[in-house]
C-alpha cells in the first residue's frame, strides 16, 4: 500500500495498542502499530511472576490503563493477548466511551497449559470485540468454534533497526539460533548438531541463566556455539543481519514464530520446524526440520551448499508475502471502519 501516511492516522481514528508487559521477545505489537498508524504502550510494573504478584501488578496496570484511555480519548484500542485481563479495562471503559477494541491473541494466550484456565474470559471478551486477530487460521477456527469472530492476521513486514556491524568468529558458516530458553525449542538437538558441524559458527539467543536447563546446556555445549544473553534490539537485529542462516525452531503446532518472521524481512535463509503452518507460510528460502539433531545438521550442511539460491528464494518470498498481508491489513482496515 503506497500512501505517505499509516491507514488509521490517514482515516483519522486515534488508535492505541496496548501491551501489559515489558518490551522484550516478540515485536508483533510494534510492527502493526508501525504500519497501520497505532500508537504502543506497554504499561507493566514488575516483570517477576508468581501467582500473587500477579494479581498485585494487573490491579494497578488496569488503572494505568484507564488512566491513559481518560487522557488521550483513543477511539480503537488493539490489546494484545496474553494476558487476557488487560482487555477487561478497555471493555468496561467502551462501556461508557465511544471506544471499540479489537483482541490481538498470541498463540499461547489460546493453547498454552498456563492459560487454559482463562478461556472462558476470553470467550466473553471476545464476543464484545470487534474480532480477534490471531496468526493462523487453526487459532481463528478455534476462536470461531466458540461463535466468535476471528480474523488471520500474520507478523507483518518489518524493517529493523540494525546498529554497527557484529564481528563474528571465523567459520565456514554464520548461524544464528533465535531462542528464548522457552521449553518448547529443541535446543539440545540444536547443540548436538552443532558439535557435528565444528566448522558453523551457532549464536544462540535469549537468556539461558534462568533456565531450568542451563548448566546442561552451557556445560555440555560444543566450543563452535557461543551463547548471546539477550541483548539490545539493534545489536541482536545486527546480530541477524550478520548471519548466513537463521535457525528457529518449535515443538509445537499452529505456532507462529516470530524469528522466522524476522529471517524472512531480513532476507536471511531459514531451518526451521516442518509443521503445516510454518511449511506453507515459509514456502520459499526455508529448510523445514522435524527437530531431531541429524535433520539440523543435514539442513544446515544443505544451506552451506546453496545459500545464494535459498537467499534469492528468501527475497522472492518477501514480495509475496508483503502483498498478502496488505491484502488482509485492508479487509481487517474495512472490517473496523463498519464496526465504529
Amino acid at each position: 500500500m503506497s500512501t505517505d501516511k499509516p491507514p488509521f492516522e490517514r482515516l483519522g481514528i486515534r488508535a492505541l495498542f496496548l501491551v501489559w508487559g515489558a518490551p522484550l521477545g516478540s515485536h508483533r505489537s510494534e510492527l502493526i502499530g508501525k504500519q497501520l498508524g497505532v500508537d504502543v504502550r506497554h504499561i507493566y510494573i514488575t516483570s517477576r511472576k508468581g501467582r500473587y504478584i500477579a494479581l498485585v501488578k494487573y490491579f494497578f496496570q488496569a488503572i494505568m490503563t484507564f488512566v491513559v484511555l481518560l487522557r488521550h480519548r483513543y477511539q480503537l484500542v488493539f490489546v494484545q493477548d496474553p494476558p487476557i485481563f488487560a482487555a477487561l479495562p478497555v471493555y468496561f471503559y467502551s462501556l461508557f466511551a465511544r471506544t471499540r477494541f479489537v483482541i490481538d491473541s498470541h498463540t499461547d494466550a489460546l493453547q498454552a497449559p498456563l492459560w487454559e484456565w482463562t478461556l472462558p474470559l476470553h470467550r466473553f471478551l471476545e464476543g464484545r470485540a470487534i474480532t480477534t486477530i490471531v496468526t493462523n487460521d487453526c487459532l481463528r477456527e478455534k476462536i470461531e468454534s466458540w461463535g466468535r469472530h476471528g480474523f488471520t492476521l500474520p507478523d507483518p513486514p518489518a524493517q529493523f533497526d540494525i546498529g554497527k556491524p557484529v564481528d563474528l568468529l571465523p567459520s565456514t558458516l554464520d548461524v544464528v539460533v533465535v531462542s528464548s530458553a522457552a521449553y518448547d525449542e529443541p535446543i539440545e538437538e540444536i547443540l548436538q548438531s552443532a558439535r557435528a558441524l565444528p566448522d558453523v559458527a551457532f549464536y544462540v539467543t535469549g537468556d539461558y541463566s534462568r533456565s531450568p536447563r542451563h548448566l546442561a546446556i552451557t556445560e555440555w555445549a560444543p566450543s563452535n556455539v557461543h551463547f548471546t544473553g539477550y541483548q539490545p534490539d539493534n545489536y541482536y537485529y545486527s546480530l541477524l543481519d550478520a548471519a548466513d542462516v537463521i535457525i528457529c525452531l518449535s515443538s509445537e503446532d499452529n505456532t507462529f514464530l516470530s524469528g522466522a518472521n524476522e529471517a524472512l524481512w531480513l532476507g536471511k535463509p531459514l531451518i526451521t520446524s516442518d509443521w503445516p503452518l510454518l511449511r506453507e507460510y515459509f514456502s520459499k528460502g526455508a529448510i523445514h526440520v522435524d527437530n531431531t539433531a541429524d535433520s539440523i545438521r543435514r539442513a544446515v550442511v544443505a544451506m552451506r551448499g546453496r545459500l545464494p539460491v535459498f537467499q534469492a528464494e528468501i527475497r522472492t518470498l518477501q514480495d509475496i508475502r508483503r502483498q498478502n498481508w496488505w491484502e488482509k491489513a485492508n479487509s481487517l482496515i474495512q472490517m473496523i471502519q463498519e464496526a465504529m
